[in-house]
C-alpha cells in the first residue's frame, strides 16, 4: 500500500514543521525508508484516531504491515518498565494469548512490558503495532533495536506522530500513551505502580470510553499497587492469568 503525496499533505507537515524545505527533505527521506505519511483526511487513517477530535494527530507516520490498521480487534498491553518477572510474564502471556485469538497487539515498545508483551504476540505468529514517541528513524530505548527489527521483520507495524529525527522525551510518552489508548479496546494492565507512566494511559481509556482490564496478582507489592488501585477502585476488570 503506498499513499501518494500531495499538496495537501505537504501543507499538513508544514503547520507541524514550519519550513518548506524541511518538509520536502523530510517527505525524501520518509520515502528512502520506506515511511509512509498519513494524513487526517485519507482514507488509511485511523478511524478511532478521530474519534478523539482535537487531540488527534494531524499527521501520523508508519512504518511496516498498514493492513494491521484495519483490523477489528486491537487490544493494548501495557505496563511498567521496571515490572518483576510475574508482571513481564503476564504480559508475554497477554501478547501470546491476544494473539493466538486474532487480535492485533498494540505496546508502546519500552522496556519491561511492553517489549514483553510484543515479543508473546511474535512468538505467537501474532501482528503487533508498537506506537512510538520517536520518529521513526530511531529506536528508544536503544536496548530495544533488535526488538524493533522483529515486530517489521513478522509483519508487524509501527506508528509515531514525531518527524524524522525526534528524540523521545517525558511529554511525547505521554502522548504516544493516547495513540495506544486510542488505538485499542480494551486497554489491558499487565503491571504497574499507582505512580506510573501506564496510569496515563489508563486516563486516556477512561477518558475515550474504552474498557480497561487489569491483571490481578495472588500477591501485593509496589510494583502490582497499581493494579490493586483500578481493581478495588472499580475502574478496571480483573483477570488472572
Amino acid at each position: 500500500m503506498k499513499i501518494e503525496i500531495t499538496k495537501r499533505h505537504l501543507d499538513a507537515l508544514f503547520k507541524i514543521i514550519g519550513d518548506r524545505v524541511k518538509v520536502d527533505s523530510i517527505i525524501k527521506r520518509n520515502e528512502a525508508l520506506g515511511i509512509e505519511t498519513i494524513a487526517s483526511f485519507d482514507k488509511e487513517y485511523p478511524e478511532c484516531f478521530l474519534e478523539i477530535g482535537d487531540e488527534k494527530p494531524s499527521v501520523i507516520f508508519a512504518l511496516g504491515n498498514l493492513e494491521l490498521l484495519k483490523a477489528e480487534n486491537k487490544v493494548a498491553v501495557i505496563g511498567a518498565r521496571k515490572a518483576d518477572r510475574n508482571g513481564n510474564a503476564a504480559a508475554y502471556q497477554l501478547g501470546a494469548e491476544y494473539a493466538r485469538k486474532g487480535c492485533v497487539v498494540v505496546s508502546g515498545l519500552a522496556l519491561g512490558c511492553d517489549a514483553a508483551a510484543h515479543q508473546g504476540c511474535l512468538d505467537a505468529k501474532g501482528g503487533t503495532i508498537a506506537i512510538v514517541a520517536t520518529g521513526l528513524d530511531l529506536t528508544h530505548p536503544h536496548e530495544n533495536e533488535p526488538l524493533q527489527k522483529a515486530i517489521l521483520r513478522n509483519g508487524g507495524l509501527l506508528i509515531s506522530e514525531q518527524i524524522l529525527g525526534v528524540k523521545a522525551n517525558p511529554s511525547r510518552l505521554v502522548a504516544r500513551n493516547r495513540l495506544q489508548a486510542a488505538l485499542s479496546d480494551p486497554v489491558v494492565v499487565a503491571q504497574c505502580p499507582e505512580h506510573s507512566g501506564t496510569m496515563y494511559t489508563v486516563r486516556f481509556a477512561q477518558q475515550y470510553k474504552k474498557r480497561v482490564l487489569a491483571v490481578k496478582f495472588p500477591y501485593s507489592n509496589d510494583l502490582s499497587s497499581g493494579n490493586n488501585l483500578l481493581i478495588e477502585t472499580g475502574q478496571a476488570e480483573a483477570i488472572k492469568i
